[in-house]
């Protein structure tokens, strides 16, 4: 009677938070993600850093879900050339593959000296010691800015953020990570050739 008891109670409760809960409550445009990074622009922008490009990779932060999100952030307001959030610049790697030629062997090795080469100068992305917050309410969206060069065949740069739930959490989450990859850049809008401006900093 007991196992019958707590059974009942346990479907209860979770048809009741089915009920309850449902995803609409949540994102505002379920055909997307709760937040996503949307590509606006390649163009111009002012360095942060020593030995920064000129040439910024401009991107849109939305903000699809119905709770505030927080990013880390320096150097200005939301939506300005000055605003700046912290990236990582992430290696992407390599896809396993089957090798059934001597030419394909050849162009894998080829690929893997490319890579390595490339990634001595991959860049580290922005980290501050002193920060504030970037705040996007739900269904808003923000223009910020990375070097072009954040992104390349090799390597992509990720943002990550918390919901804005309390005063902490920006401090210790949890965090999710939003990726951009050098293959979000629309085909017409992607550069030919990025690695010879690419400096280390």
């Amino acid at each position: 009677m007991k196992q019958f008891v707590s059974i009942f109670i346990l479907l209860f409760g979770a048809s009741a938070f089915s009920q309850v809960l449902k995803p609409s409550d949540f994102v505002i445009d379920p055909s997307k993600a709760y937040v996503y990074l949307k590509f606006d622009h390649i163009g111009p922008r002012k360095p942060h850093q020593d030995g920064e490009i000129k040439t910024g990779l401009w991107l849109n932060v939305v903000n699809n879900c119905r709770i505030p999100i927080v990013f880390r952030a320096s150097g200005g307001l939301p939506g300005t050339p000055e605003a700046v959030l912290e990236d990582e610049v992430v290696e992407d790697e390599p896809i396993m593959q089957i090798i059934s030629s001597d030419q394909e062997m050849k162009d894998y090795e080829s690929d893997l000296k490319r890579r390595k080469e490339r990634l001595i100068l991959k860049p580290v992305g922005y980290s501050f010691e002193v920060s504030g917050v970037v705040r996007v309410q739900p269904g808003e969206e923000i223009l910020i800015s990375f070097p072009l060069n954040h992104v390349d065949e090799y390597w992509y740069l990720r943002v990550k953020f918390a919901l804005d739930l309390n005063n902490s959490s920006i401090a210790i989450g949890p965090f999710t990570y939003l990726p951009f990859y050098n293959l979000d850049i629309p085909k017409s809008e992607r550069p030919s050739n990025i690695n010879p401006p690419i400096m280390k900093h």
